[in-house]
């Protein structure tokens, strides 16, 4: 038989031929798993098919091509009824019959190779390979029952789509509803905006607010006359329940329904949905609700993703105008802090370190109850180099907590525009933008650290200075060499360079780090620099644990002030 017929037709079918070199993996990734988003395959699903699409392609290219960008390597993919191709072609012999027959684990657990087809054959429900004059072929194929063929897009759609969906989830869009939702000072107004922006972009049948039981009564009467709040009490029994869910949900079909037990009558009939919960501390408002009639195009997954954004800033927006109501000045300061404290931990998690053989680098923080604006992150770039920064907001309680939050998203989105010095800037820029004339900015200090871990680019906006300790131990210190962000917008900033050897280590704090202890103007941060020196060679996790007993026994368990530190130290 030959392999072609294996295949659905050919206007279904995504196929691309490029050079064997792996850097072209990730826009391959990237659109493979667009495909599949617009199939409406479910995102805990999307998590296993980069992995397989990772293994099958680089396979394809380091073992069929070796690595050599003069050959070819091709990718097939395809979205069939119920089911889902993934091939891979290269110009080399493949596995062994026997590999393929009966893929094993590797018998060194620690082998950075190997596990390939055993990954592949325990996740693809049928696994086939040819090999011939070209080279070898493998493909897979996982069944989705139930799942109908989904003709691929041609071009010109494609691109208006992706252009759509860029420019509703970009950054401006975001950062627009921030600072709307900062100056803000209706609730009913700013939710209205928010959800007319939305519908603006992405028509949906319905989206509306369901009140929880739990409400706060003050809430429930600011909104009781909007069109798009249900109150819990006059809603029927099916929206009531969505109003009280503290978990997302989301549903294509009455199977789904059933499967999540919210097979209610109200809810058959509406074909497609999904569910928000708005929430803020423990103050659980309501739900986000989108609903769709059958027969509609089901949910996309980066609409998904925008409605979370959305749902999170009303969460932000009931919370300030159930604070403007507590009469006792202090409780609602107090209640206010909390609540920010709740934001930074929801929208700004401390994600893990990218782990690498030529670093470790660990990150520490706890939050006071009068600050809500320190935090700090770590990414790969798209050449694999390491990129982190730190950051203070001026400022405390939620609008602190959203300004950092939409720098972690400027962030993300520079993190490829290459020196430490361009990506300060570029953050820059965009922070002046969207906050116009609101007197906010950050502190901040970013470095870049080469792949092969040879070279460093540090450079700081207003930031405390950095600990450079070489591989001798001689400490100097990295200092800022432009003001704050948010502040300039037209403000170039200094690379430091530093070539490293191994041995090297950066430490990255806040000034909640030291200022607690200061009595004169400087007294605190002189302590602060001789505490940092004793611990030069002990472990990171030992020098935070060091530093939180010393602040404890000084002022108590209650942070003054956000503590942040970072810690890297390079490889020999």
């Amino acid at each position: 038989m030959n392999q072609r017929e294996l295949l659905p037709n050919q206007s279904d079918v995504l196929r691309f031929t490029f050079p064997a070199d792996g850097k072209m993996v990730e826009a391959l990734r990237t659109r493979f798993i667009d495909t599949l988003t617009n199939g409406g395959i479910p995102e805990e699903e999307l998590v296993h098919w980069r992995l397989i699409f990772n293994e099958i392609i680089f396979n394809a290219i380091f073992h069929g091509a070796q690595s050599d960008p003069s050959k070819s390597v091709t990718v097939e993919w395809a979205l069939m009824d119920g089911a889902i191709m993934l091939s891979a072609e290269d110009p080399g012999n493949g596995p062994s019959d026997e590999q393929l027959k009966n893929p094993q684990l590797p018998e060194d657990p620690t082998s950075e190779s190997g596990r390939g087809l055993f990954i592949l054959n325990d996740f693809a429900d049928e696994i086939r390979s040819w090999r011939s004059n070209p080279g070898f072929r493998l493909e897979i194929t996982k069944k989705y029952p139930g799942m109908g063929r989904i003709l691929v897009m041609d071009d010109e759609m494609e691109k208006t789509l992706e252009e759509l969906s860029s420019s509703y989830e970009s950054l401006s869009f975001f950062n627009r509803l921030a600072e709307n939702l900062i100056e803000s000072g209706n609730l009913q107004e700013f939710i209205d905006g928010s959800l007319n922006e939305f519908l603006a972009l992405r028509p949906n049948d319905r989206i509306f607010l369901q009140g929880s039981p739990k409400i706060p009564d003050n809430i429930r009467a600011s909104l009781s006359n909007a069109p798009w709040f249900l109150d819990p009490e006059e809603a029927d029994p099916a929206l009531r329940t969505l109003g009280s869910l503290t978990r997302e949900i989301m549903w294509e079909n009455n199977e789904d329904l059933a499967r999540q037990n919210l097979d209610h009558p109200g809810l058959r009939s509406t074909g497609s949905g999904c569910v928000f919960p708005i929430l803020a501390g423990d103050i659980h408002f309501g739900a986000l609700v989108v609903l769709r009639k059958p027969g509609s195009s089901t949910m996309r997954f980066r609409s998904l993703g925008t409605l979370r954004t959305l749902a999170d800033l009303c969460g932000i927006a009931c919370a300030n105008a159930y604070l403007t109501t507590i009469r006792d000045q202090s409780q609602k300061d107090l209640r206010e802090l909390e609540i920010a404290v709740g934001i930074q931990k929801a929208l700004l998690p401390i994600l893990p370190a990218p782990p690498s053989p030529k670093w470790e680098l660990s990150i520490h923080q706890d939050s006071s109850l009068s600050i809500a604006g320190d935090y700090a992150i770590a990414k790969l770039d798209k050449d694999g180099n390491l990129v982190m920064a730190i950051i203070d907001v001026m400022g405390k309680g939620v609008s602190a907590a959203l300004l950092a939050s939409i720098f972690k998203t400027a962030f993300t989105l520079s993190v490829n525009s290459g020196s430490a010095a361009k990506i300060l800037e570029t953050i820059n820029e965009t922070l002046c933008e969207q906050l116009g004339n609101l007197t906010m900015f950050i502190t901040c200090a970013i470095a870049r650290v080469s792949k092969d871990g040879k070279s460093m680019e540090h450079a700081s906006a207003g930031h405390c200075p950095t600990f450079y300790y070489d591989a001798n131990d001689v400490r100097t210190f990295l200092d800022p060499s432009g003001p704050p962000i948010g502040i300039i917008s037209d403000v170039s900033y200094q690379n430091d360079m530093i070539e490293l050897q191994g041995g090297e280590r950066f430490v990255f704090v806040t000034d909640g780090c030291y200022e607690w202890d200061r009595k004169e103007e400087s007294q605190g941060w002189h302590k602060f620099v001789d505490f940092i020196d004793s611990q030069r060679k002990r472990p990171a996790q030992h020098l935070w644990e060091q530093l939180r007993g010393h602040i404890a026994n000084y002022c108590g368990p209650v942070l003054e002030d956000d503590c942040t530190i970072l810690t890297l130290d390079m490889l020999p």
